[in-house]
């Protein structure tokens, strides 16, 4: 309630700047069209991983999806994880910026409503939950805070009881050929499923180890189908992203 307060006299009393330039933020957002325009945009990307498929593709996956389909069934990533996108996030994990939390979070949902997502009858969100030690040192779940401005615009939360049971190492620390066994069992559901389709939500997605873990989990415990939306994308070393654009 107290955030729910203070989200509406932040939006109603004070005039929202851009955090890039300094002008007026349009929409109550906290930026302006011309620099909202210049984010990194994934325009073209895999509809299983969010990889950027090559300039005049005409399929929608990519050729390692088509050899060995992941667990999730659709991933949706907003932005690449370039310049400013970056720094929102780093700052969002490890600096307690929940403001560009609220960024983030009514940025994804202004693209889920303008691709025509419903919002009777859409997916449970499920925030990728975090382990209970490094939550407390965090004192936040990130992804959960990006969910907040789709919760309050009539997404509902999945009301399965799933955790994260085992402790591991952060994943951005590990090279990628170790995060896949690093994840491995580390999620785990608790009771009933009732939720057949599922939206997990998370910030970044790196090789989708954890993304596709957590959906394996799921399905064992009896969903249907596991999609994913993230923020950013990030890419192969020397690999460029001929889907980004700067444009809406």
């Amino acid at each position: 309630m107290v955030y729910n307060w203070l989200d509406y006299i932040r939006s109603r009393v004070l005039s929202p700047r851009c955090r890039l330039c300094l002008a007026p933020g349009e929409a109550g957002l906290e930026l302006c069209r011309p620099c909202r325009e210049e984010l990194p945009r994934l325009l073209h990307s895999c509809q299983r991983c969010s990889l950027p498929l090559p300039d005049g593709a005409r399929t929608v996956l990519c050729a390692a999806c088509l050899r060995n389909p992941p667990a999730l069934d659709g991933c949706f990533a907003l932005f690449g994880y370039q310049p400013p996108i970056d720094q929102w996030i780093h700052s969002l994990k490890f600096g307690r910026d929940l403001a560009t939390a609220r960024l983030l979070g009514e940025l994804l949902l202004a693209e889920l409503v303008a691709g025509g997502l419903p919002m009777a009858g859409a997916p449970a969100l499920l925030p990728v939950p975090l382990h209970t030690r490094r939550l407390r040192r965090r004192g936040y779940n990130q992804s959960l805070e990006i969910a907040r401005p789709l919760i309050r615009n009539g997404l509902d939360l999945s009301g399965c009881r799933c955790q994260r049971s085992r402790h591991t190492s952060a994943q951005s620390s590990l090279p990628a050929r170790h995060r896949h066994r690093n994840i491995r069992g580390a999620f785990s559901v608790r009771g009933r499923l009732e939720d057949p389709h599922i939206l997990l939500i998370d910030d970044v997605m790196t090789t989708g180890a954890t993304l596709n873990e957590l959906a394996r989990t799921l399905k064992a415990a009896g969903a249907a189908r596991v999609d994913a939306c993230v923020i950013a994308r990030t890419f192969k070393q020397g690999q460029e992203a001929p889907g980004a654009s700067t444009t809406p």
